[in-house]
Order: C-alpha cells, then sequence, then structure tokens
C-alpha cells in the first residue's frame, strides 16, 4: 500500500507542476547534488502552464533551444507530474527521429521517473 502522504501530495500538486517540480525530487542530493531546483526558464515554463490549465481550451507551448538547455528535462517532469497526479492520463511522446525518442528522451524520461517520490506508483522501462 501506498503512503497516504503521497495521495495528498499528488492531490495538492495536481493543478501545479512547477510545486510538483520543487517538491517532488531529491534537489540538492545525489546527482541532483548541484542543483537546487529548475531553472528559471524552466519554472516560468511550469508556472505558465499552472496559471493556464483548462478542461476546454488546449495549452501549447513551444520551447526552442540547442543542445543541453534541459528541454527533455522539462518534458520528463510534466509527463511525471501528469501521470502521478492527473487520473487516467494518457501521454504520447514524440521526437524528431526515433534514434532520438530511444536515446535521448526516453532516458530522460525514466531518469527522472526513478527520482520522483511517485515511482512506485508506475513501472517505466529502462
Amino acid at each position: 500500500m501506498s503512503d497516504p502522504r503521497l495521495f495528498e501530495a499528488a492531490a495538492r500538486w495536481c493543478k501545479d507542476p512547477l510545486t510538483f517540480v520543487q517538491k517532488n525530487y531529491p534537489w540538492g542530493e545525489g546527482e541532483l547534488s548541484r542543483f537546487d531546483g529548475p531553472d528559471i526558464w524552466q519554472a516560468d515554463v511550469l508556472g505558465c502552464i499552472r496559471d493556464n490549465l483548462s478542461r476546454t481550451v488546449p495549452l501549447k507551448i513551444a520551447v526552442a533551444g540547442g543542445v543541453g538547455p534541459g528541454k527533455s528535462t522539462l518534458a520528463s517532469w510534466v509527463i511525471d507530474w501528469a501521470i502521478s497526479t492527473c487520473t487516467d492520463t494518457r501521454i504520447v511522446i514524440t521526437a524528431n527521429t526515433g534514434s532520438q525518442l530511444s536515446s535521448k528522451t526516453l532516458p530522460e524520461v525514466f531518469k527522472w521517473h526513478r527520482m520522483s517520490l511517485f515511482n512506485s506508483w508506475f513501472e517505466a522501462g529502462s
């Protein structure tokens, strides 16, 4: 049986991906020892999602950047937030190529899922 505090946290964070990211991962510890939370631009995007959630109007956000700014990380957080806090969530993950999906995007999703407080709720690939 899962810790009831996780259910309470999921309910509190279901409309707040920014707080989910700030509280869900072990910032300052282990492989996150050099980090205290999301970058400013990532926090801005997560705040935009929080502030513009709607059941009737799709939210469309585009993020452009070169290699390494944290786009896949941001996508991984949003995926982890959605599956952990929203009932019956379905997510489609795409990339420009199958190689990019299997070598870049999915490993990042799995990495953040592994560090999530909710990792016992779902089985992810490796």
